[in-house]
């Protein structure tokens, strides 16, 4: 294989030139983000023997992927003055959720690479993109690069990427024919898609559960339609109070909450939702409302979030008038 054509795929670097990498997770990393980042950096070491490399972490990680970590575990830091030969930032979806790395990885000489499954938004420093908006999950991305470079999955990584993919599509709920595919190749690999769901189930954590609660006490319910919105405000927990709302009957659901300095905003929607109205809450209405209030988001079709530095009274009450924008009036139900 010659130099150009090294250059021309992934890692995008001469590969004996490599001695330390960086797999970059968004901030709070969660399973898919992860675990995918855990297979790279086998495929990494697969590729170069004699490059070490580390998971970055900012911010930390949820409490679930603490758990998964424990069983796939790898070298991992939230913060570095090394500097690295390659960068690799994988299913972060937006710039703004890599923390400080964001800063570290444009000043740095190393090769930077997005690996990633979010629609792409504007990009700015990365060398080479392997971005697929049709799969499910990054964990499925992540995959292809195994046989697209025809370095052979072993049955642990094969194990982490079928949770990845479990994780990220709701147990295959939401999972598309990328999915799907992966899910099968994943089990020839040896993956266990049984021990993956009971791997995926975690005790209930008590603040998650007193969030849930305090989220249905505060809910307010609103009419558009033949669809019913919900919204809520908590501190914490946004996407798990969001996402409950939508399991108790709400076809889409915007929760809002006061966290570290800034207002986080989660939304959820049902898939019928989406199919009857089109309507992508990522790129219409996360990311529009990201650039209205100044912060910053992204995220799925039926699941995004966004953070900004206005109160949550007038984050909340800009995303339901962005919801009325593409649904019609959007009417407090009393």
């Amino acid at each position: 294989m010659t130099t150009d054509a090294v250059l021309r795929k992934f890692p995008f670097l001469e590969i004996k030139g490599m001695k330390r990498a960086a797999v970059v997770c968004h901030r709070n990393a969660d399973a898919d983000a992860y675990l995918s980042a855990y297979a790279l950096t086998k495929l990494i070491k697969s590729l170069a023997p004699q490059c070490e490399v580390d998971i970055v972490t900012p911010g930390g990680m949820t409490t679930l992927t603490t758990k998964l970590s424990a069983r796939f575990p790898h070298r991992t830091v939230q913060e570095s003055k090394e500097d690295y030969d390659l960068y690799v930032a994988v299913d972060v979806g937006d710039e703004e959720l890599l923390n400080e790395w964001r800063e570290k990885m444009r000043a740095s000489g190393g090769v930077k690479v997005l690996v990633d499954h979010h629609p792409l938004r504007e990009v700015s420093f990365y060398d080479g993109m392997i971005v697929d908006e049709g799969a499910t999950s990054a964990a499925e991305v992540v995959y292809g690069l195994f046989k697209d470079l025809s370095v052979e999955i072993d049955k642990q990584t094969a194990q982490a990427l079928m949770e990845a993919v479990l994780f990220d599509s709701s147990h295959l709920a939401i999972a598309g024919p990328s999915g799907l595919r992966t899910v099968v190749k994943l089990m020839d690999a040896g993956a266990d898609v049984t021990l993956a769901r009971r791997e995926l189930r975690s005790e209930p954590d008590y603040g998650e559960v007193l969030a849930k609660l305090k989220g249905a006490q505060r809910l307010k319910i609103y009419r558009a339609g033949d669809w019913v919105a919900a919204s809520s405000m908590v501190g914490s927990f946004q996407a798990h109070v969001a996402r409950s709302l939508v399991y108790l009957g709400a076809d889409i659901a915007v929760v809002c909450g006061e966290s570290e300095g800034e207002t986080r905003v989660s939304l959820r929607s049902t898939q019928r939702f989406l199919d009857r109205t089109g309507i992508k809450l990522g790129t219409q209405v996360s990311e529009e409302m990201s650039k209205r209030l100044g912060g910053h988001g992204g995220g799925h079709a039926t699941a995004a979030s966004f953070s900004t530095a206005v109160s949550e009274d007038e984050a909340l009450g800009a995303t339901l008038k962005r919801v009325g924008e593409l649904l019609g009036d959007v009417h407090e139900m009393t």
